[in-house]
């Protein structure tokens, strides 16, 4: 059975992380309080993974401040917090979270999908991730940041 953790982004509720769940499929959820910082939710991860035996992390939007600090065969970045220094609203994250992030250069073996316009993040940052690392992303689109349309598309088996 394939083993995945996904990391939520602010607020999540882990809805996403059930669309990926089916017979083959065990989703692991991690939804970090980032308003309390970043770098335990780094260190929970790391436990999970070794104590599941995951070697897949799906995250969604400010997951991926912990994804791509994890050394596992495959991230899948949804709508990721790339740069959250350099965004187009001020006032999205808390200071402490400012205080232990960073730019996100290098994430090895990755897939992004993005919706074709994000009323969030600015698309032309993830973009030029993509182009630096290689990445052709997956682009939703008629979709906005928490991707929907993209993660209605899938449909969860029941087990």
């Amino acid at each position: 059975m394939k083993k995945i953790l996904f990391i939520g982004g602010y607020n999540s509720k882990g809805m996403k992380a059930a669309t990926l769940e089916n017979n083959d499929t065990k989703v692991f959820r991690l939804l970090p309080n980032y308003d309390n910082g970043l770098v335990q939710w780094v260190e929970q991860a790391e436990k999970m993974l070794v104590e599941h035996g995951i070697n897949e992390v799906h995250a969604s939007s400010t997951g991926a401040q912990v994804a791509c600090k994890l050394k596992v065969n495959k991230v899948v970045l949804y709508s990721p917090v790339i740069d959250p220094f350099n965004q187009p609203k001020s006032n999205l994250f808390s200071e402490r979270f400012l205080n232990e992030a960073s730019v996100i250069s290098l994430c090895s073996n990755c897939t992004v999908i993005i919706p074709e316009e994000d009323e969030v993040l600015d698309n032309a940052i993830t973009f030029e991730f993509c182009r630096k690392n290689h990445i052709k992303p997956v682009i939703s689109e008629d979709d906005d940041h928490r991707l929907g349309k993209y993660f209605g598309s899938l449909k969860p088996l029941k087990k």
